[in-house]
């Protein structure tokens, strides 16, 4: 019989990976136990969510959540006022903008009928459900037939996930979105995956760009054809819904509103962890907005590049979406900590089918950026800018990955 010191000069790699996932499942102890004490004792929980809440009782009054005077007022009137809060007030509630389309204001009146307590825990259930949902036809769709619900237990305790719940974004919508629109185009049915993307138009800067360049690694034009069928079909659907719902005003005010979000982003945010949101508040003006113009007009030549070398070189079209949107998301406009829970595709990607790339490490140092790197925005500079790295590494690794090693189908 071996002697423990005979087991460890025999198998010490054995004993390396098992004390470096200790030390991971110490790190997830430590972010549940400060999302459990965030809980507890944090002030501004779902702050996000109460702005949605407040431009839906604005549209159900026939008003126009886009105009920020009508929107103060009512949120004023709902979470200070009957509070008798005042600025400086832990829990005073400042103006918070919105800038989603009017049908999500729309869809959410049912939860503004409610108390904000319970229509946030409805909504923050959502929204974990979204995640868990998302992660999980996101791993089938690559055919993982083990550790998926690790896949989808790491998902539901990282970072991203908790900061959509705390916040109440949407962000996990987009991951379900993107997981189901995969899961569909797994099963050959590519305008059904269409038709899903287009729940991307919530937040049209993140994921609707991967949408429209996702049938460029489609095998087949009959295929492309069919999945933007889907997605412009399941558009017109939306427009058609807002102008029965809201009118077509609507729209133009969302779409002003949306595209006026640059002129003072930088005024408003101060951490948007892309290249071209981080030069949006770091840089002076002109200058700033000049960066991430330019930041983003690469970003797109980044994705023309990668579909033209996925194509080139054969790569499985799985893996040339998931290098797709880590492109995008190390390039996109007004990217904040919670949308990194894209960053799972390309991520399992890396990792290979079934984990098949656990052992090396540029896939185990990934997900250890993806797990503790986004609460970055909680250092001060310019050690918050450690926020670009999990996006900026997956990129590269990915790329790599399925470029240079050409990942088989």
């Amino acid at each position: 019989m071996l002697t423990g010191r005979q087991v460890r000069a025999r198998y010490p790699a054995v004993y390396g990976w098992r004390l470096l996932w200790l030390a991971y499942a110490a790190l997830l102890a430590t972010l549940i136990a400060c999302y459990l004490t965030l809980l507890a004792w944090g002030h501004n929980i779902g702050v996000d969510f109460a702005c949605f809440r407040a431009a839906a009782v604005v549209a159900m009054h026939g008003g126009n959540p886009y105009d920020f005077k009508q929107l103060w007022q009512a949120e004023n009137a709902l979470y200070n006022l009957p509070r008798h809060l005042q600025p400086g007030d832990p829990s005073y509630y400042y103006l918070d903008r919105y800038y989603n389309p009017p049908l999500f204001a729309t869809l959410l009146r049912p939860l503004a009928s409610l108390s904000f307590e319970l229509g946030f825990a409805i909504y923050g259930a959502a929204v974990i459900g979204l995640a868990a949902a998302g992660s999980w036809l996101l791993v089938q769709s690559l055919g993982w037939t083990r550790y998926r619900r690790a896949a989808v237990t790491l998902t539901l305790v990282s970072p991203c996930v908790f900061l959509a719940v705390w916040n109440g974004q949407q962000s996990t919508l987009l991951l379900f979105a993107l997981g189901a629109a995969l899961y569909a185009l797994r099963g050959e049915r590519p305008g059904m995956a269409g038709a899903l993307m287009a729940l991307g138009w919530v937040k049209p800067h993140l994921l609707v760009p991967i949408a429209v360049a996702i049938p460029l690694l489609l095998p087949s034009g009959r295929l492309a054809l069919r999945w933007y069928m889907g997605f412009g079909l399941a558009t017109l659907a939306g427009i058609g819904l807002t102008v029965a719902t809201t009118g077509a005003a609507s729209i133009a005010a969302w779409l002003h509103t949306l595209f006026g979000y640059t002129g003072y982003a930088d005024a408003i945010q101060n951490y948007m962890p892309s290249l071209s949101g981080m030069t949006l508040i770091l840089l002076p003006q002109p200058w700033n907005r000049v960066g991430a113009l330019a930041l983003m007009a690469i970003g797109c030549c980044a994705m023309a590049v990668t579909v033209a070398q996925v194509r080139r070189r054969g790569a499985a079209p799985w893996a040339g979406i998931g290098l797709l949107v880590a492109t995008w998301l190390v390039f996109a406009p007004f990217a904040h900590t919670n949308d990194d829970v894209l960053l799972l595709l390309p991520l399992a990607v890396l990792w290979g089918r079934d984990g098949a790339q656990q052992t090396r490490p540029i896939p185990v140092l990934a997900l250890w950026a993806c797990t503790a790197l986004p609460l970055a925005f909680l250092l001060p500079r310019p050690f918050s800018l450690l926020g670009l790295l999990p996006a900026a590494l997956v990129f590269a690794a990915t790329a790599t990955r399925v470029i240079v090693e050409r990942q088989p189908a």
